[in-house]
């Protein structure tokens, strides 16, 4: 690396170490907090488009300070919508959701599936479901995902796969167990029957009411309360505006791409990156467009407009030009037209998103960026990881017992021995499972199995780690190597030596 670009990195980020030091150390070095993990390889060198989403990614929202205020105003609106005020009194449980879970609309229940839609954990409300409850719902344990309906396919599954669904789903639970305990409603088949009014309360009516009571969150209080006072919400990132400047430093283009309307990105990116010297939070970004739609805009998009930042409304029309320009601001538009516009193909971008489907599924597997998934509770997972290290090896053993005893076709005793080890692997999953979440257990696993959210991880994000920030410990040089996939036959059959 020439001096001007080691000066560079240097000044940006403060390193009080010599740079090539800084990249030789090995990933073991570095805390796994502080990793960015690989499912493929991939070179920094061949990436030129650094591009960013907001929420949840460059803004670190304030858990669970930010999902019990949401979910507080959920309670309101729903009892608005004439629901008891009681359930609105109900403490918030931050260690209750976790992403990835599907509601059955059919059964009331939310479901951990795996990547071949079997249930792992399944709750009625904030009850978790014991093994038997299970297998009577869900006899084969299978989940479908569509269900055919004489008006054809019929979705009864709702996926719930953004950090802004953790509150959702516990609003959704809430209002299961007020309908489980309450002495009005006679539970259905379908649902909930009030005898005193003749009406029918069934689970997708519920789950229609939080959804428009949440709509209903996010357009009249919740976008205004954080507009109002961000740092009660929102977590300044001091390495935020040394990643953006650093990168483009090194002749990377960075974008933004969100969601988020114009006035509540304003407000939000003034906060975190506008600074005394009078540099404003556009002059990070080389092209800017907010309201994308995603992830319909990785399909055919939306009318592509430029935004009159005084009023903060978009222009009539759509937006001709031949380029995007540094500073400005735009929404809607499409992949093609931004590619276009840019100069960008596929493979030269890394976007950064929190949102499996809308960030990373679609621009991977529709437009072949390059994806780098946030995952903020990783972290807390990393911690059950490396303390609970003695569970951890006492269930290798007992699968590697299991394993043993099931190869060899032994008498009755022997089957009494496999069952009460296979007990006992099932307790000990249970208690790895509480480790991490005393509802759901792991975002990515239950035992040996990985879950749907995992798999979908595994197959789309190239890269993941717990923020944004993790990148700053790789260089723009910086090769990253995927830990090989072995078939399990490659995993279980040992090689034998070569002659010498």
């Amino acid at each position: 690396m020439n001096n001007h670009i080691h000066d560079t990195v240097s000044k940006v980020w403060g390193l009080t170490t010599d740079l090539p030091e800084l990249e030789s150390q090995s990933q073991s070095r570095k805390c796994p907090t502080d990793r960015v993990f690989v499912n493929r390889s991939l070179s920094l060198d061949t990436i030129k488009y650094y591009g960013f989403d907001m929420d949840y990614t460059l803004a670190e929202y304030r858990t669970p300070y930010m999902e019990a205020e949401t979910a507080k105003y959920a309670f309101e609106r729903l009892v608005e919508l004439g629901y008891p005020k009681e359930i609105g009194d109900t403490k918030y449980l931050a260690d209750f959701a976790v992403r990835g879970l599907i509601f059955d609309k059919k059964m009331g229940n939310f479901l951990k599936l795996d990547l071949h839609g079997l249930v792992l954990t399944a709750c009625r409300g904030t009850r978790k479901l014991t093994r038997r409850e299970i297998r009577d719902e869900y006899p084969t344990k299978f989940c479908k995902l569509f269900e055919k309906t004489p008006e054809g396919e019929n979705r009864f599954l709702q996926l719930f796969d953004t950090l802004f669904d953790t509150p959702k789903i516990f609003v959704v639970s809430i209002v299961i167990d007020w309908l489980e305990k309450s002495s009005n409603y006679a539970k259905t088949n379908s649902g909930y029957f009030d005898n005193s009014t003749s009406s029918l309360l069934t689970y997708p009516t519920v789950w229609s009411d939080v959804s428009l009571a949440f709509d209903m969150v996010h357009s009249k209080g919740l976008h205004s309360n954080i507009m109002k006072h961000p740092d009660l919400f929102i977590d300044r990132n001091p390495n935020l505006p040394k990643l953006l400047d650093y990168l483009q430093s090194c002749d990377r283009k960075v974008f933004l791409l969100t969601n988020s309307p114009y006035q509540f990105t304003d407000v939000v990116m003034k906060y975190l990156l506008d600074d005394l010297a009078g540099k404003k939070w556009t002059d990070y970004f080389d092209y800017i467009i907010v309201k994308a739609c995603k992830p319909r805009f990785f399909n055919e998009g939306t009318p592509f407009r430029h935004i009159n930042k005084t009023t903060g409304s978009a222009n009539l029309g759509t937006h001709h030009a031949d380029d995007m320009i540094q500073g400005e601001v735009y929404s809607g538009g499409n992949c093609d037209l931004f590619c276009q516009l840019t100069g960008a193909e596929g493979p030269d971008i890394l976007y950064f998103g929190d949102h499996i489907y809308g960030d990373v599924v679609r621009s991977k597997k529709t437009n072949g960026w390059k994806t780098f998934l946030v995952i903020p509770e990783l972290k807390h997972d990393l911690d059950v990881w490396t303390s609970e290290t003695k569970l951890f090896e006492r269930h290798h053993q007992l699968e590697r017992k299991l394993g043993e005893f099931q190869a060899a076709s032994g008498p009755s005793q022997d089957r009494e021995v496999i069952r009460k080890l296979d007990q006992e692997r099932k307790t000990l999953v249970d208690e790895i499972d509480a480790r991490y979440n005393p509802y759901f257990g792991s975002t990515f696993r239950k035992g040996g199995r990985l879950s749907c959210f995992a798999n979908q991880m595994d197959k789309y994000a190239d890269l993941y780690a717990a923020t944004i920030n993790n990148i700053i410990n790789y260089s723009l040089s910086h090769q990253f190597w995927s830990p090989p996939k072995l078939l399990p036959h490659e995993q279980t059959v040992a090689q034998q030596p070569g002659d010498a």
